[in-house]
């Protein structure tokens, strides 16, 4: 990991130049010489944090060390270094002084004795510099420390030079003073035939107070002549320090008084950065994976880097993005979907206060999809308004744009107002797309992309992925696992096995096999009954337990009908007639097929033909074995203690008609008690100021001879040991006049 990061330092080697710095520097480098052979020269390489200047540098550094065959040499400062008693003065001083020694000792070599008398002046020359570095350096703070110079062999005096200069100043009568020093230092180095190049970079990390001093350094006490100073700074940021240290309305127009020319580092050339990302971004995917990005991923990584790449712009904001990619991927490469964790990153670079808008808006989602919660309006119309502020084109093209980000932002529109620009519905293929690629707007994966891990409001991939192996290979297994599934409830306080079921939509269901199909629906089946008991509480806000069972079992049946009829005949026979959960069965599978086939409820809801789970003369063999079962008088003895009654009894209803089921209610309503339970069991529930669970008349008239004569029959119990059960019911009644 350590070698693959990138540690965002400046590039030096040529092979690494992505975006043209060597270019660049060969023509600047001989432009910066010849500045340095005049009267002295500020040059300012301007450009924004990030952009490359220190690369550039670097590559400057290479060119004019070739050039010191002409006397040029290279002195590199960081004035934000500051931590040692060096000061700015000498940091700049000293390596001259050093230079000048060096040319001293080579000059006074028997070969260039023709040469003493430049010997003598460089001496000279040195000695005044030392003196005058030590005057002025103590009217400066201690900003800055030395870097490196570029001097082959030679190192700083440092603070033997300081200490030479004090004895010449205790030596003297009267020293000079620094003004008289610079002005013979100017007149000595004027009579020498060498030259400086003093690199100041990073100038906009320093406070206000050293840019300062570093200005005032560059303009006024080192001002030499054959001294070219190249000042590396962002003008936004320098501007504002010097405004803020000078206490002057435009720090701006300061710097200009600084700076005689300036070079922009150049914007890298249209699509460079992005074209650098992708190149990098799919070495890291064949690191990780050992293949190509290919196909449709290929294809969307090249347009999410296209669209988001958009907002990159300085080869630091591409090292950050990878960073990012590269530091994170390899431990959620299972569980997320590499173009959008790429396209994710590039935004959390670039915008990243979108990023975080995302991130919230996606658990919000998250948690409205699984049912474990709901937003309200105000709530909306807040969500709405901040991603209209966050993107705000109304170009469909346009990387800041609502139309944009919706194309991986599943529920948001360029629509008003502002409460339906977000959580809107979205369609079941998008849904499930989403989902079986795992990409940013699944509900089930989209926190791998923030956080590293799965939601805690849904299944882990590996935990679901176990369910539908067993649904192939281990049935029983299976049958066991949703049993203790529906036992465990979330902290929304449904259950596991309900979140299974939400799982199984049609696009995961589509994707089974002819045994996933058959093991799938006989778990389900098998455990309907015991679920319901676990679990029977009514769902206000959503589909009812058995509804989402009815709707997996029978998506699973019509599958299975295409792939093999035989398979889908025998399994729709054991259903009927020896599946567990009659209960189920009866009030619920086999009710909705009479609905949706016309034969109940007054034929509101039949649906095509097509949508049947069984065709109409299976449906009918399937009633009478139903049938059949229901008529034997062991299991009319247990209707009572079935989890769910009411079902049971109204599905008995359909398949047979009133006769049947009224019979049985008045043979077994003839004790108090029973008559008691079996009405507790059919009241209905309502949600007004508060939940009912009204009993209503029609329900009444539906199962027993006479309604009157039940209300006659509780009023009479009022009286005696049933009298508080019988006044609940009462009550109900009553109640269920509102409803």
């Amino acid at each position: 990991m350590a070698k693959e990061l990138d540690s965002d330092r400046a590039v030096e080697a040529n092979d690494d130049d992505e975006f043209g710095f060597v270019g660049i520097a060969e023509k600047l480098a001989p432009r910066i010489v010849e500045a340095s052979k005049g009267d002295g020269m500020v040059i300012g390489l301007e450009g924004r944090w990030g952009s490359g200047k220190t690369s550039l540098l670097n590559f400057l550094r290479s060119e004019l060390t070739e050039v010191e065959a002409e006397k040029i040499y290279t002195i590199t400062v960081a004035p934000w270094l500051n931590g040692d008693a060096a000061s700015l003065v000498n940091s700049v001083l000293e390596p001259i002084a050093d230079v000048l020694q060096r040319i001293e000792n080579e000059n006074a070599t028997p070969e260039q004795q023709a040469g003493a008398q430049v010997a003598e002046n460089v001496s000279q020359l040195r000695e005044l510099i030392s003196s005058y570095g030590s005057q002025t350096a103590r009217k400066l703070a201690p900003v800055a420390t030395l870097a490196g110079y570029v001097v082959p062999g030679m190192q700083a005096v440092g603070d033997a030079i300081g200490a030479a200069a004090n004895v010449m100043e205790n030596a003297a009568e009267r020293p000079p003073t620094p003004t008289e020093l610079k002005a013979t230092i100017i007149e000595k180095i004027r009579a020498l035939d060498v030259g400086f190049v003093v690199i100041l970079d990073d100038l906009d990390r320093l406070e206000p107070a050293q840019a300062v001093e570093v200005v005032r350094l560059v303009r006024s006490v080192a001002d030499f002549p054959k001294v070219a100073y190249l000042m590396c700074y962002d003008r936004d940021v320098l501007a504002d320090a010097l405004s803020e240290g000078l206490k002057v309305k435009d720090g701006d127009l300061f710097l200009q008084k600084i700076v005689q020319l300036t070079f922009a580092i150049p914007l890298p050339e249209p699509f460079d950065l992005r074209t650098q990302f992708r190149k990098e971004a799919l070495k890291l995917y064949r690191d990780v994976h050992g293949v190509d990005l290919a196909g449709d991923a290929l294809g969307d990584l090249k347009s999410g880097v296209d669209q988001e790449g958009q907002g990159l712009a300085t080869p630091r904001e591409v090292k950050l993005a990878l960073n990012g990619i590269r530091f994170t991927y390899p431990s959620v490469k299972d569980d997320v979907y590499f173009p959008d964790f790429c396209r994710l990153h590039l935004i959390k670079t670039t915008h990243f206060k979108f990023f975080k808008w995302l991130e919230d808006y996606l658990s919000v989602r998250s948690i409205i999809v699984s049912g474990d919660g709901m937003v309200g309006t105000d709530e909306k119309k807040r969500y709405g308004k901040e991603l209209k502020a966050l993107l705000p084109s109304k170009k469909p093209d346009s990387y800041r744009s609502i139309w944009h980000a919706s194309t991986f932002v599943p529920g948001i529109a360029a629509v008003n107002p502002a409460k339906k620009k977000v959580f809107a519905a979205t369609p079941q293929y998008k849904d499930e797309k989403f989902v079986s690629l795992k990409r940013l707007g699944s509900p089930f994966h989209y926190r791998f992309y923030f956080a590293l891990t799965g939601p805690k409001t849904v299944m882990s991939d590996a935990d679901f992925d176990e369910v539908l192996r067993q649904s192939r290979e281990d049935v029983r297994g299976l049958i066991e696992s949703l049993a203790k599934y529906a036992g465990e409830t979330r902290q929304s306080g449904k259950t596991w096995f309900e979140h299974i079921l939400d799982r199984l939509d049609d696009g995961v269901i589509g994707g089974l096999d002819e045994k996933q199909l058959i093991g799938m629906v006989t778990g389900i089946c098998e455990v309907m009954d015991t679920v319901l008991e676990i679990d029977n509480v009514p769902r206000f806000f959503a589909p009812s337990l058995e509804r989402l069972a009815g709707r997996v079992v029978g998506e699973c049946l019509r599958r299975l009908n295409g792939i093999n009829p035989e398979q889908h005949y025998g399994l729709a026979q054991w259903i009927a007639a020896d599946c567990t959960s009659i209960n189920w069965i009866v009030g619920g599978l086999l009710r909705t097929e009479l609905f949706h086939h016309g034969h109940a409820g007054g034929g509101e809801q039949r649906t095509s033909p097509d949508e049947w789970v069984f065709s109409e003369n299976l449906l009918q063999e399937l009633l009478d074995i139903a049938h059949k079962r229901i008529s034997d008088k062991e299991l009319q003895d247990r209707i009572l203690v079935m989890p769910d009654v009411v079902g049971f009894m109204y599905g008995w209803l359909d398949m047979s008609g009133d006769a049947e089921p009224k019979a049985w209610v008045t043979q077994v309503t003839n004790d108090d008690e029973v008559f008691l339970k079996f009405l507790q069991e059919m009241r209905g529930y309502a949600v007004s100021d508060r939940v009912y669970y009204p009993l209503h008349r029609r329900t009444l008239e539906t199962f027993f001879e006479d309604a009157d004569a039940v209300v006659q029959r509780l009023n009479a119990l009022t009286e005696g040991k049933h009298a508080t059960e019988a006044l609940d019911l009462l009550e109900a009644i009553r109640q269920a006049k509102n409803f």
